[in-house]
């Protein structure tokens, strides 16, 4: 019999639903580790070394307190990049301010620096392992490693530092439609679809942005924003540029029911299985963000049962780049003529789809039951 660990912040929703799964595998509920503990050290990941016994590993998500204190252990963390950075203390003692975009690198650097010290506690094997989790965090990096394996991607325009380089770079590579995204966001947090010509540009985002005491904060909104004056533009491009961003090619998506959409897979031991059809009502198509879920057999006959196996290939090549994490979110992009795709990012923490069923399971239940087959196997 299987005992599991789930490291989370215990009030968050997905610790319900992974124990309601294990209810209905037949399995003991499973012993909670609360990120804020283990931070402190109040508690290790040494003392869970009992044989069956599964860890895994859960969103941070939602918790302020604990994003102060992931913030606080990136504080001394050596980065080449000069991105803003602020006291581990300063962090401690940071306000809370609803959906205010601060110290993204320095978040990250602090969240890959405590997966590296859970790693070397671990005595006990996990469900999603640190380092992998750590890796899909990181956009740029995920873009390389797809590039690199053929695994189709939006065109990458680099590095970029700035609004100025971001217009040179737009023309040298004649692209006039980019999304720049945050390097370590998530959620569509800080994430802006920006075109341009001579004459016009535009910047469709979740970004809200506020001038406060002459100086300018950013905001992420669930109301999309549509800035087109160069000024506002510019600021918020710089601002987001500071903390390390992904820009690659705005590629068109297809359309159902009236709306641009794109996918969110979840691949569980190699194989796609749930399928959320996210019907865009901006260039965004997160599901919090207001937008729907569409018809999926509408899509699955649309786009035909041939080249919906190719789109599920490239979801679990994609996948199997993480060998030893069991699960993942694949964000998938069609083009319009419903032949070619993309993958747009990947997600360590992409399986909360409420309701959504792939042979009779869940997404948390076809995990557990993965895990169960591997033990048996």
């Amino acid at each position: 019999m299987l005992n599991f660990i789930i490291i989370a912040n215990p009030e968050n929703r997905r610790v319900g639903f992974f124990q309601e799964a294990l209810e209905r595998c037949g399995l003991a509920p499973a012993t909670v580790v609360s990120y804020s503990d283990l931070i402190a050290f109040r508690d290790s990941l040494e003392r869970f070394d009992a044989p069956n016994t599964i860890i895994r590993f859960d969103s941070p998500e939602r918790n302020f307190e604990v994003d102060k204190a992931i913030i606080a252990a990136g504080a001394d963390v050596e980065d080449a990049s000069d991105r803003q950075r602020i006291s581990a203390a300063d962090a401690v003692n940071l306000e809370f301010d609803k959906g205010l975009i601060l110290y993204h690198r320095q978040w990250y650097l602090g969240w890959r620096s405590l997966l590296q010290r859970w790693e070397t506690q671990l005595r006990s094997p996990t469900m999603n392992h640190p380092q992998e989790i750590a890796a899909m965090f990181d956009k740029p990096l995920c873009h390389e490693l797809f590039s690199r394996h053929q695994i189709p991607v939006p065109r990458s325009l680099g590095v970029i530092k700035n609004y100025d380089e971001l217009r040179e770079q737009m023309q040298n590579q004649e692209c006039d439609r980019v999304f720049v995204k945050l390097s370590h966001g998530s959620a569509a947090s800080g994430v802006v679809a920006y075109q341009a010509n001579s004459r016009y540009e535009s910047a469709i985002t979740t970004v809200e942005r506020v001038r406060e005491n002459g100086q300018t904060l950013l905001y992420n909104s669930r109301k999309i924003r549509h800035y087109t004056q160069r000024e506002e533009i510019a600021d918020i491009i710089n601002i987001l540029a500071k903390e390390g961003v992904q820009v690659e090619e705005w590629l068109p998506k297809a359309r159902l029911q009236n709306c641009q959409f794109d996918l969110r897979v979840v691949v569980i031991n190699g194989i796609a299985q749930h399928v959320v059809v996210r019907l865009g009502k901006s260039p965004m198509t997160n599901l919090h963000l207001g937008n729907e879920r569409g018809d999926t057999e509408e899509f699955l006959t649309k786009v035909g049962a041939d080249n919906w196996e190719k789109m599920q290939q490239t979801c679990e090549a994609a996948a199997a780049l993480f060998p030893n994490t069991l699960y993942c979110g694949v964000d998938l992009l069609i083009t319009p003529n419903f032949q070619h795709h993309a993958i747009l990012e990947i997600n360590a923490f992409g399986d909360l789809l409420p309701g959504i069923i792939y042979k009779g399971l869940d997404t948390y239940t076809g995990e557990v039951q993965a895990m169960l087959n591997r033990v048996i196997s």
